[in-house]
């Protein structure tokens, strides 16, 4: 008999990030809509007695992620404005991210279990990046992160985390994802790099003709740049230097450099920021060259595009723009994350982990529809049991009818990603791209379905096959309208679902193992594809 799985009680995607920790969550219970919350990429040692002085008279009044701390035995860490607020902590770029990254998700699923109100006792799904340099530590990470997850202290007491499911993708993943599937058929013809550019790293993969390998790493994010400015000026803080220039922008906004000042007479001041800004303007050009030297000697000779992620490669796209205009472009994907989604206004630097959220989740989908057609086949079989009922007229109609759609060709959706270039040829027309694509083994289905009037004896298998049916159709949906839809909601309705399900299949689990994740599921096989 097959065992029954289990849907887990939250479903989380976290980013890394080298100047903040992005999270996406989402409860399994019915109606529940999706959420998003930042905390600082801080992490310091702290006594637990002290940590809690700060955290108990705060409980109610303050935002979890604000007042966030976890002990692992006699080890305490406070994490995000905590840390950095209170405790001093750094950024800390020198060690390895996932190191860090511990601490990180396990207050992130403390502040999930705040805002969800799971309790101190629940099941996770957790999918996060990884640099492809770190890629090979995801396994560390993750039998840490389990180990760890299942008992460990926190503002509110104990709390018991069981992980049901871990996935990790390379960093660009979930942009991949999307524009892959904008590009539907093409996604097999043309090779594409996908450069994600952040604060800490630059990362580029590349999709070559439907396969996509591990990726290079360098140490060329927008701390770079920061570097470049201390070394020409007073050695500013790093963090609070890095804003400001991202927020002065092209054009070197004159009070975002003010903000950071250290002279308080103004004649100096005035001076100061004149001094600032024009090392600014002289490491941008200097780190501009460096990282599209980079970029081009790991780019692929037969190159089509290049899709730019990240929140540094929207404040180089001048710089970008003009040095690899020979090639199609695209930022984003085109990914627009929802307002309510974002209400810190990250904008463009969360496409990526909302792609991967939006993508991980729906795998869940075809679990929670099967859920309900065991329970409606449970009502079915005792109602026949009890009376012996045939089968009602408008039941034996919708089994026809699924099956004849089922052996109908679906219809090609014409879609066109935001770019700065068309991304396909203009005389081949793009189609959603199946989940079953980014398979690496596919399990062929028959496209016939032969229907016969269902008799007493056969009530139950016909039934049987209307919910199977079904649940396929809505599993081969395209994830490209999940993603870029402003809906959050779980498809409770069919009318409204338009995310791909993943059949829990082991060919099928394959897809996102093609950006290089292997995603571990409670009581599986480990598949390693780095």
């Amino acid at each position: 008999m097959k065992k029954k799985s289990s849907i887990p009680d939250a479903i989380l995607a976290i980013d890394f990030g080298g100047l903040s920790t992005r999270v996406f969550c989402q409860s399994s219970q019915a109606g529940s809509k999706a959420s998003s919350f930042v905390m600082e990429s801080q992490v310091g040692p702290v006594s637990q007695d002290i940590a809690n002085c700060f955290t108990k008279p705060n409980l109610a009044s303050a935002s979890p992620e604000n007042i966030a701390w976890v002990a692992i035995g006699n080890e305490c860490r406070a994490v995000g404005y905590l840390a950095a607020a209170q405790f001093n902590a750094h950024i800390g770029l020198a060690g390895l991210k996932y190191s860090s990254a511990l601490y990180k998700a396990l207050a992130a699923l403390w502040v999930v279990s705040r805002k969800l109100n799971l309790g101190n006792q629940f099941s996770a799904a957790i999918s996060v990046f990884l640099p492809p340099g770190e890629f090979n530590d995801s396994k560390q990470f993750f039998e840490l992160l389990s180990q760890y997850s299942a008992s460990f202290e926190t503002p509110t007491g104990k709390l018991s985390v069981t992980l049901d499911k871990t996935q990790v993708l390379q960093e660009g993943g979930g942009i991949a994802l999307i524009h892959n599937s904008n590009l539907g058929s093409a996604f097999k013809q043309r090779v594409t790099a996908f450069v994600m550019v952040g604060f800490r790293n630059a990362s580029v993969i590349v999709s070559a003709r439907g396969a996509v390998g591990k990726g290079k790493t360098s140490d060329l994010g927008m701390v770079r740049l920061v570097d470049l400015v201390q070394e020409r000026t007073s050695n500013y803080d790093a963090s609070r230097l890095a804003l400001s220039i991202a927020q002065a922008g092209v054009s070197y906004n004159r009070p975002y450099f003010y903000r950071i000042a250290r002279n308080r007479e103004e004649t100096a001041k005035d001076r100061e920021v004149d001094q600032l800004i024009e090392a600014v303007k002289l490491s941008r050009f200097d780190y501009a060259r460096m990282l599209s030297h980079w970029i081009n000697e790991v780019l692929p000779p037969d190159l089509d595009e290049i899709v730019f992620c990240g929140g540094t490669s929207e404040y180089m796209k001048p710089e970008l723009r003009n040095q690899f205009s020979h090639y199609s472009l695209s930022w984003h994907a085109g990914i627009t994350v929802p307002k309510t989604l974002d209400p810190d206004g990250l904008g463009c630097r969360i496409a990526d982990v909302y792609g991967l959220f939006s993508y991980f989740k729906s795998q869940f989908e075809v679990l929670r529809q099967r859920s309900v057609a065991a329970t409606s086949q449970r009502a079915e079989d005792t109602t026949s049991t009890s009376g012996d009922a045939p089968l009602p007229t408008t039941d034996i109609q919708s089994v026809k009818e699924c099956a004849e759609q089922s052996t109908k060709p679906k219809s090609e959706q014409s879609t066109k990603p935001k770019s700065e270039q068309p991304t396909h040829p203009k005389s081949e027309q793009p189609t959603l791209l199946k989940v079953e694509q980014f398979t690496h083994a596919k399990s062929e289905q028959s496209t016939e379905q032969k229907i016969e009037e269902p008799t007493e004896q056969n009530t139950e298998d016909i039934t049987e096959q209307n919910s199977e049916i079904c649940v396929q159709q809505k599993a081969d949906s395209s994830i490209k309208d999940s993603c870029l839809d402003d809906s959050n909601k779980w498809s409770d309705e069919s009318s409204s679902n338009t995310e791909p399900s993943l059949e829990e299949s082991e060919a099928n689990l394959d897809a996102a193992l093609l950006l290089g994740g292997p995603y571990r599921g409670a009581g599986k096989k480990v598949r390693n594809y780095a």
